[in-house]
């Protein structure tokens, strides 16, 4: 074989290589990105349910189940996030396209973060629960915005879809603030918007 060939084989074998390593990272990237969004939409959806369920007379959580609803998804949440995150810890995430996703979802968790603190703090001063119940349809925005963010990028219909259902739930939390329905639409939409997604997310990945 001559060097010039030899040199080509290398160069197909590094291409080769490269396509590779950008697929599986993106495909682990992705996946650790849905098991968090079904995790987050199986946790908090089930809560507001709960919630829901308690405030039309379907049950009657009590004192402990109401703290129990109130403390253990997050508690569930957080111990899933540190799991994935420590598994992760060592996948590179140098491509473009996931650079660019990483930068809009954190973008939105950071502005989420902010305005919580924002929201608290004025409901908590104004006296104004239906204050506080503004903050989740911010986060429906947020998350319609980043989500659509992700389909411009990938162009892939399913995430657009995704984010339709975020602006669609922004809107009819909108007309239902402060009925009981408000909690059922958002349990539900935590539920299927964001766990459905991660799920799909997830199954994407793996094909």
């Amino acid at each position: 074989m001559s060097d010039n060939s030899a040199g080509t084989g290398r160069d197909i074998q590094a291409d080769l290589a490269f396509v590779k390593a950008l697929v599986t990272e993106g495909s682990r990237v992705q996946i650790s990105g849905g098991a968090l969004y079904l995790a987050g939409g199986v946790c908090y959806g089930l809560q507001c349910l709960a919630q829901w369920a308690h405030m039309v007379g379907i049950v009657n959580l009590g004192l402990w189940g109401n703290l129990i609803a109130g403390f253990l998804p997050t508690i569930v949440f957080l111990a899933v996030m540190c799991v994935i995150l420590w598994r992760d810890r060592k996948v590179p995430k140098n491509g473009v396209a996931t650079r660019a996703l990483n930068a809009a979802f954190s973008s939105a968790g950071l502005a989420n973060l902010f305005m919580v603190g924002v929201f608290a703090y004025v409901a908590i001063t104004e006296k104004s629960m239906l204050i506080w119940l503004l903050y989740p349809i911010t986060i429906c925005a947020f998350q319609g915005a980043v989500w659509y963010t992700a389909y411009m990028i990938r162009k892939q219909i399913w995430l657009a879809v995704i984010s339709a259902g975020w602006f669609v739930t922004t809107l009819t939390l909108g007309f239902l603030l402060g009925t009981p329905h408000y909690v059922l639409v958002l349990g539900l939409a935590l539920s299927v918007i964001m766990g459905g997604g991660g799920w799909y997310m997830m199954t994407q990945a793996r094909k």
